[in-house]
């Protein structure tokens, strides 16, 4: 049994993707399931990885098969979205008890999840179009389908630098920990470009199927296609954007953003005078340039009140 270079390195995907997988779950059980948490799309892209690796492998012993090939290439285009909508997920979770109700941040999460969504189905479907064709006008409207969902992570991908540099404009209303996971997301944005950039020229570059003038299918040799430029561009770097969400994910005890002091913290951020949990403040509600006082509130009604201390008419 003999494999070619990309055949090899979908063997190597299977093998480290497995662990990924599993400390996926377990991430995914400590952080909670909730979407914002973004460990649930680790899991997704683990399981496209595994999937897309094994049938590439089994495809390569049998190139005849189809279904084989098809699967493949639906796995190997829904890579970038879970790593896109993941990052998107940290930053939900970043602006959480602080920034998450920021109009920027609330409306820009949601559109960008939406277009990370929708760019996932246009690069399954113009992917699995292109990648098998029966004639030159399913080449051309699959292009096209990928042309606009490549497009759509070029968006989405930018939106999550701007959130980024957002929260990072606005860090001292950040919970201690969440600045952790925020740190992450920035530290893994440059190979996020480089993955997002292949996506781009993957995309864009002539296509290895022609069809000629009798509607003849041929295949075309294109260097971009080179083990190489994936392995580099596509692999290693979606990996290490993976790694550095995962020891981000071990490393950073989120719990403990809401526990015994942050009550009396989040008051002392937001405007609060509270002497802790069960102990009664004022609130305040700024009209113009007057603060106002409206009545008292209770601090133990935990951190989703004590971080909205002011309300801005």
């Amino acid at each position: 049994m003999t494999f070619d270079a990309r055949g090899i390195i979908a063997i190597v995907e299977i093998v480290i993707y497995v662990p990924i997988l599993l400390i996926g779950f377990a991430l995914t059980l400590k952080h909670g399931f909730s979407k914002k948490a973004g460990w649930l799309m680790l899991i997704i892209l683990s399981i496209a990885r595994i999937i897309g690796g094994i049938t590439h492998v089994l495809s390569e012993q049998n190139p005849s098969n189809i279904t084989e090939k098809t699967i493949y290439g639906i796995m190997e285009a829904a890579g970038l979205s879970p790593l896109l909508v993941a990052s998107l997920g940290f930053l939900g979770t970043v602006t959480q008890y602080s920034l998450e109700q920021e109009p920027l941040v609330f409306r820009g999460l949601r559109l960008l999840g939406v277009l990370g969504t929708v760019a996932l189905i246009l690069a399954i479907v113009g992917g699995t179009s292109a990648g098998n064709p029966s004639s030159a006008s399913d080449l051309s409207s699959g292009t096209n389908l990928r042309h606009v969902g490549t497009i759509l992570y070029v968006v989405v991908y930018a939106g999550v630098v701007l959130l980024t540099a957002y929260c990072f404009a606005h860090r001292a209303r950040i919970l201690r920990y969440r600045r952790q996971l925020l740190a992450g997301v920035a530290a893994a944005l440059p190979f996020l470009f480089v993955r997002t950039l292949y996506a781009v020229l993957s995309a864009y570059a002539p296509s290895r199927i022609r069809f000629d003038a009798a509607g003849n299918e041929e295949l075309v040799r294109r260097r971009l296609g080179e083990w190489g430029f994936y392995l580099v561009m596509s692999v290693m770097m979606e990996y290490a954007a993976v790694l550095i969400f995962v020891v981000v994910g071990l490393a950073t005890p989120l719990s403990k953003d809401v526990g015994p002091d942050y009550d009396a913290a989040a008051a002392k951020r937001s405007g609060w005078a509270s002497t802790g949990p069960g102990s009664r403040g004022r609130r305040r509600r700024r009209r113009g340039g007057e603060v106002v006082d409206v009545g008292a509130v209770d601090a133990s009604d935990g951190p989703f009140y004590t971080s909205r201390a002011y309300q801005y008419e």
